[in-house]
């Protein structure tokens, strides 16, 4: 699971697995039609509208702008990326690929961002409401711990044997983001290696806080760290001064952490009226 503590587990996975989704009325409707236009084919396979308008929404809530070169930058990339596919058919690896699972986890994410247009779209973010987010946040990095910003990685395991076990892998040259992506069981973040990017400590559980300030560059954990998501290890891949952006350079930001917080208050009234059995 993810470390970091300002909303809860699953709506961080959810936020991350879903970046699309903070485009909301920045990006023009489309109609059906011509979301299921052809803009283009490769080897008769063909590329829909509706998939370069997805992309050009999930690089919009990053804070890019639509341009005519970004859109056609992205259908580049995605012919390349059909090719690059058509290939490892012919190759045989599409056997290996959970296809239901796949599909189960596509169509979770376009619920999901469903479902955030149309709250945003009928309760769009108010100037008011940035303004709040960002001195709040100023706030919390207006303490000298969150003076540097931290780039991490990690990998979440279940016990503390296993993390154990992990750890001295690592330690006689194994390699860190291969073992995260086969071991953790933070989905959000074992794709990239265990890659988390750049956050404060104020971000970040206190119990992983606690240590950054100690490691050196390049260091891991020697003994794993016990959270409320399961036991940690930390890899410390970069280290920066890190300088308060001003109100509008922050917007991008400042829309992710608010739908971040909607998320975590929607999640947290469905599961107290939920039946869940694990």
């Amino acid at each position: 699971m993810p470390i970091k503590s300002y909303v809860s587990v699953i709506c961080i996975a959810w936020a991350s697995l879903a970046s699309v989704n903070i485009a909301f009325a920045q990006a023009k409707a489309d109609t059906k039609e011509t979301e299921f236009e052809f803009i283009a084919t490769v080897n008769g396979a063909p590329i829909t509208q509706g998939l370069l308008n997805l992309n050009i929404r999930t690089l919009m809530a990053q804070g890019q702008r639509d341009t005519p070169e970004l859109r056609q930058a992205i259908k580049e990339d995605l012919i390349n990326k059909e090719l690059i596919a058509q290939e490892a058919t012919k190759q045989g690896f599409a056997k290996e690929i959970d296809f239901p699972d796949q599909m189960t986890q596509l169509k979770h994410n376009l619920l999901l961002q469903a479902y955030l247009e149309a709250h945003f779209k009928k309760n769009p973010i108010s100037d008011a409401q940035f303004r709040e987010e960002y001195d709040r946040q100023r706030k919390l990095m207006g303490d000298g711990a969150n003076s540097f910003q931290y780039r991490m990685s990690q990998i979440v395991l279940t016990n503390e044997t296993d993390a154990i076990d992990l750890i001295r892998r690592i330690q006689r040259g194994e390699l860190f983001g291969k073992l995260a992506q086969e071991y953790s069981i933070d989905a959000s973040s074992k794709a990239n290696g265990g890659a988390l990017g750049w956050v404060m400590p104020g971000q970040v559980i206190p119990a992983v806080a606690s240590v950054l300030p100690s490691m050196a560059k390049g260091a891991i954990t020697t003994t794993p760290i016990q959270t409320p998501v399961g036991w940690v290890i930390l890899k410390l891949d970069d280290k920066r001064t890190f300088k308060i952006p001003g109100f509008e350079e922050s917007k991008p930001q400042l829309r992710q952490a608010l739908v971040q917080q909607y998320l975590g208050e929607v999640v947290k009234g469905l599961r107290a009226n939920a039946k869940i059995v694990q």
